[in-house]
């Protein structure tokens, strides 16, 4: 397993590999939920490049890839 770091849903990129359920998925799209707001942050739909379909609050921590420094 590659090292990981916790970051923001609202961080999150194409591209990036995010943990779900101990395995890397691959990030291929971020779009914003359609439908009613949450009292804080955004509802946002992380589409894997499987097709899965990861639904989330902006908010929310979650591990992912570590990003080379820059």
């Amino acid at each position: 397993m590659p090292r990981t770091q916790i970051a923001l849903a609202g961080r999150i990129k194409p591209g990036d590999a995010v943990v779900v359920d101990g395995a890397l998925k691959v990030i291929a799209r971020v779009k914003r939920a359609q439908g009613r707001k949450p009292a804080k942050g955004e509802n946002l739909h992380l589409v894997a490049d499987d097709g899965e379909i990861l639904r989330m609050n902006s908010l929310a921590p979650v591990r992912m890839a570590a990003r080379p420094a820059s």
